[in-house]
């Protein structure tokens, strides 16, 4: 939110435009991953990381969405975040280009690789409890047709976002 913050204040138009879509791509994205958590919390009725595990396994829509959601935060060429990130970058660059190549490192790499990490062990990983006997095994309940609407929602939004600022911009 700093670098938004430095987009602001230099004021270059395709600064501009990539601080308006950067807000955009970070209110859905924020909003689709404390959706995600809340829908985890409901079925796991806990937010400890070492407690779920295997979420692909046992609830394989929910699991779907946390990789999709993944997709969407690792700034893919198609997405908006990638969009957005080109358009500051891109300025950033003609301004300073080693500092506009240490922030595209340190906030895409190793953000990315943190980020992600914790939402694979959730994904795909194993528990370090397992072998405690503390799991309780237990039929979860896969994702509603409320909440898959929410999903195609959040996701439509994104995308829709993503192409109205490559035909405008």
């Amino acid at each position: 939110m700093n670098i938004i913050y430095l987009v602001f204040c230099w004021g270059n138009s395709h600064n501009v435009i990539g601080g308006i879509l950067f807000c955009i791509t970070h209110a859905c994205l924020s909003t689709f991953m404390f959706y995600l958590v809340d829908c985890i919390y409901r079925r796991y009725h806990t937010r400890s990381v070492l407690e779920i595990y295997g979420l692909l396994e046992k609830t394989p829509n929910l699991g779907c969405c946390v990789l999709l959601m993944c997709v969407l935060y690792s700034g893919l060429p198609g997405t908006l975040k990638f969009t957005s990130e080109f358009y500051i970058l891109s300025s950033f660059f003609e301004i300073t280009p080693f500092f506009s190549i240490l922030v595209v490192f340190v906030a895409n790499c190793l953000g990315l690789i943190g980020f992600s990490k914790s939402w694979y062990n959730v994904t795909f990983g194993m528990s370090l409890m397992h072998g405690s006997g503390k799991q309780k095994i237990q039929k979860l309940m896969d994702l509603t047709l409320k909440e898959f609407f929410i999903f195609f929602i959040l996701t439509f939004t994104l995308v829709l976002f993503c192409f109205m600022s490559n035909f405008n911009f």
